[in-house]
Order: structure tokens, then sequence, then C-alpha cells
């Protein structure tokens, strides 16, 4: 770990926490509000609130691809497309800030903030150690990203907010969903369009189900749990075919997996 690559990760971190923190300290404007830009007036389309996540995922992918770029692999040319490295940075930070303004108190929103800076920076660090398959250090980096991808895909299908339309909120899970297939196929080391063809199927399966159970009237916890075990069935098998592994038996393993998970979903089940 060279001081290039700890500064990178200093400058990613700080900035997306100093924006949720400015974002909560600060009102933004409303939509038509009235901007003074020089001589010229001009009345924002939409409210600035909706574009800080927006500006958050440019945050954290920028400073990811800053991160991959400081890789001695990066610097030979060896290392492709550089934002597909965005999607677990990106998926943290949208934790952040969708959990920062339900914090019932300054200290939790304190609490909160520096436990999603804690947790931007340990995936910096993993995904950074992951770049190179026989570098020491890389099964544990995998091992935490694939750890932090399922935990941020419960948390985050837990956590969308109940007010959206069943239709926003099933591509909003989809959209989840494929970038976090994303990080975790790639480690299958598997060409950057297959990994990218095969997160995009899953993301669009978990939207199409996401609709439909949204539509049944499931409690919150019932949808997403089921939703994490579609997602972690849809990523494994993906895995498994792109390793060529996929056997009778492998199916008949995930099939048990999913009746067993499926049973302890109904037993805690509202």
């Amino acid at each position: 770990m060279n001081s290039d690559f700890r500064d990178r990760i200093s400058v990613a971190v700080w900035g997306v926490v100093i924006t949720l923190a400015a974002s909560a300290l600060i009102s933004l404007p409303g939509r038509g509000a009235s901007l003074a830009l020089g001589p010229a007036r001009v009345t924002l389309p939409i409210a600035a609130a909706n574009l800080l996540p927006l500006l958050l995922a440019l945050l954290a992918g920028s400073g990811a691809q800053a991160v991959v770029q400081a890789h001695p692999l990066s610097r030979q040319g060896r290392l492709r497309l550089p934002m597909r490295f965005w999607a677990l940075p990106v998926a943290v930070t949208l934790i952040g800030a969708i959990t920062l303004p339900r914090a019932p108190s300054l200290p939790y929103w304190a609490t909160l903030l520096l436990g999603m800076a804690v947790l931007l920076a340990v995936v910096l660090v993993a995904l950074y150690y992951s770049l190179d398959p026989q570098a020491t250090g890389y099964r544990r980096a995998r091992a935490a990203l694939n750890l932090v991808c399922y935990a941020v895909a419960l948390v985050l299908f837990l956590l969308i907010p109940g007010a959206w339309p069943e239709g926003s909120r099933a591509a909003v899970l989809g959209g989840v969903a494929m970038l976090l297939a994303l990080e975790l196929l790639r480690g299958t080391q598997a060409r950057v369009t297959l990994v990218a063809l095969y997160a995009f199927i899953v993301g669009a399966v978990v939207a199409q189900v996401a609709f439909g159970l949204l539509l049944t009237g499931l409690s919150p916890l019932s949808a997403s749990l089921l939703l994490l075990v579609l997602f972690y069935l849809l990523v494994s098998l993906t895995w498994q075919t792109l390793q060529d592994r996929i056997t009778r038996r492998v199916l008949v393993e995930y099939a048990a997996v999913a009746l067993v998970a499926l049973l302890i979903i109904i037993l805690l089940s509202p």
C-alpha cells in the first residue's frame, strides 16, 4: 500500500462525508426555486435534493476509479473499463444517503456517518487488494467485498422508502442488484462484457420479482428476505456458470438452500 493509494482513499472518503454532512446542514432549494447566475436567473425544474444521490454516486465512483488507477496493473494498462469498479462504493454511499435522514438524534446521526465512512474506506482498501488475484491478501479482500455486498443488499432492500411508487422501488432495487452483482461476479475473472451482461440480467430479474412482491402487500421484512435469497441464488448460479461448474448436484444443492431459506422466511414472517 503506497502513499498515493492512501491519499486517494482519504480524498474519496472525505469528499463523500463532507457532502453528506453539508446536505444535512444546508437547506437545498426546492423545485421551482429561482437561482441567480450572473445577470440571468434560472428556475430549477426539480428539487436540488433529488440530485444529491447522483452527486454522491459520482463522488464515490470517481474516488474508487482514482484508487484503482493507483494500482500497478492499472498503470500498466491491464485493467480495462475502470468504471466497473464503481459498483460497491456507490452502493455503500447510497446507504448513507438513505439512513442518515432517518437518524432520531444528532449522536445517532454522527455514529451512522462515521460508520459509513469507515465502511467506505474498508471497501476501497479491499477493492485495491482484489485487483490482482496473484497478490498477497487477495482472498481476504475478495471475501470482505463479498460479505459487504450481501450486507448492503439486505440493508438497501429493507430501507428503500415505502412512500415511493412500486415501479420506482422495483427499479431502484433492480439497479442496486445489478451494481452488486457486477462486483460479486468480477471475482470470476471472466470477460468484462460477459460479467456486465449477467449482472444486467440479475438486476432485471430482481426488479421484475420485486415489483410483483410489492404489489402483494407482503411485509417489508419478508419481501426483503425473499429478494435477498433470490439475489444470492442468481449470483451464485451465475458464478458457477461462468466457472463452468454447473452440474445436477450443484442445482440440487441450491434448490435445497432455497427451500430451507423459504421455510425460515415463512416462520419469521409476521
